[in-house]
């Protein structure tokens, strides 16, 4: 049996999206724009979603972009580009804010005010099938 070169494991995208994760702590504390870093309390909760949510979904977990915004807080964002949909996690700078949970297809989307490893389970799925 041979195995092509290119066959890597489904779970290369777990480790694709922590390592954008922790790059994330690397980048420079600021810039002309604000905050680069993101906060302890963004990076916390990301970090738990995406481990709660790769334990719920095994090796059909896809790969995230990650972000920071000018106050500190991360932005997981997954796409696919056909048809064009998005997901995408708001982890706040601040533990007195919530997260929210942003999903778009073509000109329908909608916010999920209340974020849990099972609503975020959710919505990947329906990215995947969309």
């Amino acid at each position: 049996m041979i195995v092509s070169q290119s066959a890597k494991p489904s779970s290369s995208d777990i480790t694709v999206t922590l390592k954008r994760l922790v790059a994330l702590l690397e980048e420079d504390e600021t810039d002309e724009y604000g905050i680069l870093q993101p906060s302890q309390s963004a990076f916390k909760l990301a970090m738990r979603l995406v481990v709660d949510v790769y334990e719920i979904m095994g090796d059909r977990f896809p790969k995230a972009s990650a972000s920071t915004d000018e106050q500190g807080g991360i932005r997981l964002t997954w796409s696919k580009q056909s048809p064009e949909c998005e997901v995408r996690l708001i982890c706040p700078a601040t533990a007195t804010q919530q997260a929210t949970l942003y999903h778009e297809l073509g000109d329908d989307y909608a916010i999920e005010p209340d974020v849990t490893s099972s609503v975020l389970v959710q919505w990947l799925e329906w990215l995947k099938q969309a």
